[in-house]
């Protein structure tokens, strides 16, 4: 990322920096960058910011560290910069978008009351309405704090078992700190969340009413099955929106189980581990060898709870390749964010509780309510 540079790119550097900070001692290293010991101020996390701002309008870049209890700031040239293109996250979305519809035209072809294809659309549309808003929260958060980033690459699923596994989205360098670092992992999952509920009110709304004697015809007749539990948040919106009948209950709509995918992808991307959102949280929040930490316990958690897949490919994937750092990674996280890390924590025991635990949707669509 940094390449030799002449003594012009050094004067140039060195009188940039001291625009933002006290310089004790300067020299150039051996691999073309510059390195500065700075006297530490009350005003360094802001000042690194606005360093880093005039820096990348010359073509530069810096980073921020500590050596020997020193406060280190290393800048050098900008040689490597990502670009992205459109037409591998194009393929991609609509290689997502046909598992979906199919997805969604398996789950929907069965479902009483409804016009088969209506219902797929209804059900691909809150798919991959959840999943993009959740990149476009990333992306969004991104251009905010002066980054830019790629668009979403989604990734297909297998249609009747789960019609996508997500979407990432690449940055084309690392956040400026631990701030903008906790920004860049919650926005993707509240914002899918958010969506998620609406998706559930949604298939709430969409889930009919049918008698008793229509209910077990269709239950002999294998179209549909019947379940007698529910998570909590399902049992919550059906009294919410639904009369109770004696004689008569619900058909659950093909769009609770898109908003319980929702609720999933949320679930595992809070989990504080390595480089999924929730990872981002912590590394922003506890620092390295505290995140390192914590992506183990979150894949024994995984794998308690039943999601061996996910925890054995985190497990690989983390073993691979290193967390994300921030450019800035000696400022501390806002005391907001310190707290706001805590609840993430809470928030992702809720969805668990509330949401995933006891939730059959997965494995099947139908429940009537006594």
């Amino acid at each position: 990322m940094l390449n030799n540079m002449n003594f012009n790119n050094y004067d140039l550097i060195t009188s940039i920096v001291k625009e933002y900070f006290q310089i004790q001692e300067s020299y150039l290293r051996e691999d073309g960058s510059v390195e500065f010991r700075i006297i530490p101020s009350k005003d360094m996390k802001q000042n690194f910011v606005k360093l880093v701002n005039n820096l990348k309008k010359n073509g530069f870049i810096a980073f921020l560290t500590k050596m020997n209890e020193e406060v280190v700031l290393i800048a050098g040239k900008i040689t490597v910069t990502r670009t992205f293109g459109n037409r591998v996250p194009v393929i991609l979305f609509l290689l997502t978008l046909l598992t979906v519809i199919i997805d969604g035209y398996i789950r929907s072809i069965s479902f009483p009351k409804y016009e088969g294809w209506l219902m797929t659309c209804l059900y691909t549309l809150s798919i991959m309405g959840i999943v993009l808003i959740h990149e476009m929260g990333h992306k969004l958060t991104s251009a905010k704090h002066g980054a830019k980033s790629s668009l979403p690459y989604f990734i297909p699923g297998i249609p009747g078992v789960i019609p996508t596994l997500g979407a990432v989205i690449l940055s084309s360098e690392p956040p400026v700190n631990r701030d903008s670092l906790f920004d860049l992992g919650l926005s993707g999952p509240l914002s899918g969340l958010i969506v998620s509920i609406f998706v559930a009110i949604g298939g709430v709304l969409t889930s009919p009413i049918i008698t008793i004697e229509e209910f077990k015809q269709l239950v002999e007749s294998g179209v549909i099955i019947e379940v007698k539990t529910l998570d909590i948040f399902t049992e919550f919106l059906l009294r919410l929106f639904i009369k109770p009948s004696s004689g008569a209950g619900p058909i659950l709509s093909p769009l609770l189980f898109a908003s319980s995918l929702g609720f999933l992808i949320t679930f595992l991307n809070l989990m504080p581990a390595w480089q999924l959102d929730g990872g981002h949280i912590a590394r922003a929040a506890l620092g390295k060898r505290w995140h390192k930490l914590t992506t183990y316990l979150s894949i024994i958690v995984m794998g308690f709870l039943g999601f061996w897949t996910m925890a054995i490919l985190l497990l690989l994937l983390s073993s691979m390749r290193a967390e994300t750092r921030p450019l800035d990674d000696i400022s501390p996280l806002s005391k907001i964010r310190k707290i706001g890390f805590f609840l993430t924590i809470i928030l992702a025991a809720a969805l668990f509780y509330f949401t995933i635990y006891n939730n059959p949707i997965f494995r099947l669509l139908i429940a009537t309510q006594e």
